[in-house]
This record gives structure tokens, sequence and C-alpha cells, in this order.
């Protein structure tokens, strides 16, 4: 890799996370101090809910895509990226009653504040980021896909301020994940001579959907993670629910610090092959435990703090609580570079889905026998118990492929197909 490129393209994957983060940071003490921490809770929660039904929605694409762009030759990549926008977009609608449906059933204020909040978040299924990852193009992930949606939330932020609204927060957040598909469509698809008929055929979308099947079991497992934890903790002990709403999306910030250099693996080792894609897997392995470490610790110490200043004091997280969600934290960069790039590179999709079938269902079961047997202290710890299990599993299955001869999977094969 070269390093003036990839330190070019590490910023600007970097500019994107850093502008999403610090907006993120920035609504929620903005959004308690106006609506309230239950209200801001509910509308948290149905924005996980919204989150974790738009990774069903991009049913794979975010798991194999970036590695089948960066494969596939530079004229068949609008091809696959259409082909992936009719299949996701025939799933879509059923998916977002489904998601309507479980916001009302787990969300215990603003119903429907949630559900629209949630909306935009399932709409992000069906964007293009994966695509500008696969592609190594971070400025078009950056002006196509970021910057319409912070525009969405910096105005929905600016109208609850004016109206004490969250109705129009959540509003503008979705016209925000519209203008992203526009825009980033219109570009990918810009001067190119394409088959819409072909790619809309029903048999054509069956088919694109039946080779993302791996990828869809692994990533809707993954994403019904925590939604599941959030309903369990709301119905067994809801008056947990803000801590655990403010853990999982602190957490999130420390994956976003480090998505950048994920992308950058995404498109960089899947590039290689034989020695060369075994040496690019080892460097990068070695880089993401130890910067997943070093954000679990740093996570640990800081979340008390954090708390404090963002909730006023109004959610407290005791001392077993930090370093367990800190431990969760560096699983939010460990496991993604297991699935996403690692085993992704050497083609084991299969093994990825297999893993998600029994570490979520285990940190699950961990977490509802913990609150059920009133064990509360424990139940950060459930979390951490499962999610350990899932990452060596994969840490195992990936030692035991680099030692096999790598074949392409499935989800790869259109790849590598000429064009239609």
């Amino acid at each position: 890799m070269k390093v003036v490129g990839a330190t070019r393209r590490l910023g600007l994957f970097g500019v994107s996370v850093l502008l999403n983060g610090v907006i993120s940071l920035i609504t929620i003490p903005i959004v308690i101090a106006v609506a309230g921490a239950d209200p801001w809770a509910s509308m948290a929660t149905g924005q996980s809910i919204g989150n974790s039904i738009g990774v069903l929605v991009a049913f794979g694409w975010a798991l194999t895509g970036p590695a089948t762009i960066a494969m596939a030759p530079v004229d068949r990549r609008p091809g696959l990226f259409l082909d992936s926008l009719f299949s996701r977009g025939a799933i879509l609608l059923p998916l977002i009653l489904v998601q309507a449906l479980v916001t009302m059933a787990i969300v215990p204020h603003a119903k429907f504040v949630a559900f629209v909040a949630g909306l935009g978040m399932t709409l992000a299924g069906v964007s293009a980021n994966w695509y500008f990852t696969g592609e190594s193009r971070p400025g078009r992930f950056l002006f196509l896909d970021t910057v319409p949606r912070v525009l969405g939330t910096v105005t929905g932020l600016l109208l609850v301020v004016l109206t004490d609204e969250l109705l129009f927060f959540a509003l503008a957040q979705l016209a925000g994940s519209l203008l992203a598909l526009g825009v980033s469509s219109y570009v990918i698809f810009r001067g190119q001579q394409l088959d819409f008929r072909e790619a809309a055929r029903w048999r054509n979308i069956v088919a694109r959907l039946s080779e993302q099947r791996h990828g869809v079991v692994a990533t809707g497992l993954y994403a019904a993670l925590t939604p599941a934890i959030l309903g369990i903790v709301a119905v067994t002990a809801p008056a947990s629910l803000p801590l655990f709403v403010l853990a999982d999306r602190l957490s999130k910030f420390v994956g976003m610090a480090t998505a950048p250099l994920i992308q950058v693996f995404q498109g960089w080792v899947p590039a290689a092959s034989g020695a060369e894609l075994l040496r690019r897997i080892s460097l990068s392995g070695r880089i993401a435990l130890t910067l997943g470490l070093l954000a679990g610790a740093v996570y640990a110490a800081l979340l008390p703090l954090f708390s404090e200043l963002l909730t006023h004091d109004q959610v407290a997280v005791d001392v077993s609580s930090a370093i367990a969600f800190g431990c969760v934290a560096s699983s939010w960069v460990i496991s993604p570079y297991l699935t996403n790039v690692a085993l992704m590179a050497v083609g084991r999709v299969r093994v990825i889905a297999v893993t998600a079938s029994v570490g979520v269902p285990l940190t699950l079961l961990l977490l509802a026998s913990a609150e059920l047997f009133g064990l509360a202290e424990f139940a950060p710890w459930a979390i951490v118990i499962g999610n350990t299990v899932g990452m060596v599993w994969l840490a195992l299955a990936l030692r035991q492929a680099m030692r096999r001869p790598i074949a392409p999977d499935l989800a790869f094969a259109q790849a590598l197909e000429p064009a239609r």
C-alpha cells in the first residue's frame, strides 16, 4: 500500500466518520435537554431498530459488497450496484412493515417519532456507501453519502431546538437519507449503458438474493443483536434502558473512530492474492487488534465521565459496567475486522454466518438469564461473554483458512462474470 495514497484515503474516510461522530455526539445532550431522557431513549431505540432493519435491507451487500467491487473490473461495477439496488428495493417495503411492528412493540414512548427516526436508518440499507468503499473512492463516500445525511441531522437539530418537536428531527434525518441515495445513484449511473429492464427481472432479483444468503444471515443476526438486547432490557429492567442505550451509542463511536482504517483494509486486503494476501491479513490483523484493545481501555475509563456530561447526571455508570462496556467497545473494532476484511478476503462468508448463528443466541440467552434471575450487575458481562465466544470462533476459522488454498465464495462469482 503506497503511503501517500493510503494516508489520503484514510483521511477522507476519517472526515466522513468525524462528521457523523461529532454531529451525533452533539445531538445527544441537546435533544435530552429539550425533550428529556426518556423520549430521547425511545427515539434512539427506534433508530437502533431502523439501523438493524437497514442491515436486513442491505441483504448482505454491506458485508460482501466492498470485496466484490474491489475485485470486479471497473466497467462492471455500476452494473453490480444496479443489480443490488433492484434486489434490495424488492425487499424494502416488507421490511419497513416489520420495522413498524417491532417499533410499536418495543419502544415505550413517542412510538411514531421512533418509527420515523428509524426509517431514515432503514433507508441506509439501499445506500451506496459499501460501493464507494469497495472502489476506494472515499471522496465520493464523503460528498455523496455522508454530507447529505449530516445536513439532514443538522437541520433536524435546529428544528427540534426551535420547536421542541422531535418529529421534525426524525423527518429531517429521513430527508437526508433520501438525498444521499438519490445523488449517489445519479453519479454511479451517469454516462453508463445499463440494462435496467434486465436488472429488474424477477428471476435475476431472486438469483442475486440467493447468492447473498450467507451474507444476509450473518448481517441479519448481528443487526438484530442490539435491538434484541435493548428489547430484553426494556421488558425485564426498564430502569436500566437509558444506561444500555447510552453505552450502545457511545461504544459505536469507538467503531466509528476506527472505521476509516477498516474501510481502507476492505479495499486493500482483498485486492491481493497468494502470499501477499496472507501478509496483508497478518499485518492488518495486528493493527486492528492493537487498536481494539486500546480503544476499549480508553472507552472504559471515560464512559462514567461522558455519561455524567451528556445526560446531565440522569444516567449513572458503575465501575463494573464501565469495564464491561469497554470490552464491548473493543469488539466494535475487532469483530468487523474479522468479518468484513479478513474472512471476506479468504472467501469464508459461510463461516461468518455460522458464527453469528451461535454467538447471537448465546449472548441473548445469557443476558435474559441474568435479568430474569435478578443479576443486573452481570447483564453487561453477559454481552461480553457472548461477543468473546463469537470472536474467538472467527479467529480460529481465519487461522484455519489461511492454511488452506483460498477459493472465492459464491458471493464473489458475479464480479468475475463477463459483462452482459
